[in-house]
């Protein structure tokens, strides 16, 4: 395993900065969630967006891939958020957005790696993702929170007849919480 991991740590990456769509939607009992991103050229477009048992919470934000010569693609731009909890009512902040994505080919499928850091609400997620390329199979482990949540989810996910659907399964270990899903991915 610590081979794996070093073999993808220095192999060349290849720019995650190629044009394309990305939707997922995640449904458990207690939670749902969202995320949509658009990538055209050195932008962009970020959607997100969750309900939990005691509010709801999203953001919107425009990232513009820096001209560096960097180990991963970084993006960098503007971000508003809103958090509603029925607690402590509805908060609405602008902020930046920096993301640190990589993408690795290997000889059974691929890696991919991405940091995800806001101001908004101090919010920051990380994933792992392998992909087993033969039976079209990614498993990942994620790890996010903000100033008010935090979570650890691990998910399989099986692309449907080599096309951009793939039908997810997973489960977030700090809420006990199994979820169903569906992912698109031009990428």
């Amino acid at each position: 395993m610590a081979a794996l991991a070093l073999g993808i740590a220095v192999a060349p990456a290849l720019p995650a900065a190629a044009n394309g769509e990305f939707l997922q939607v995640d449904v458990g009992e207690r939670t749902q969630s969202a995320v949509a991103t658009v990538v055209r050229g050195q932008f962009s477009y970020g959607l997100n967006f969750s309900k939990y048992e005691d509010g709801r919470s999203g953001a919107a934000s425009l990232t513009y891939a820096l001209p560096i010569n960097a180990p991963a693609t970084l993006r960098l731009g503007p971000s508003l958020g809103f958090q509603d909890d029925e607690d402590e009512g509805s908060d609405v902040t602008a902020g930046l957005r920096l993301v640190a994505e990589r993408y690795v080919p290997t000889d059974f499928g691929s890696a991919y790696f991405l940091g995800d850091f806001s101001t908004v609400n101090r919010s920051w997620f990380l994933l792992g993702q392998l992909t087993y390329a033969p039976a079209d199979i990614g498993i990942e482990l994620s790890r996010g929170g903000s100033k008010t949540y935090h979570e650890t989810t691990l998910a399989v996910q099986k692309r449907l007849s080599g096309g951009p659907v793939s039908l997810r399964l997973g489960y977030k270990l700090s809420s006990d919480e199994v979820f169903a899903g569906f992912s698109i991915n031009t990428f």
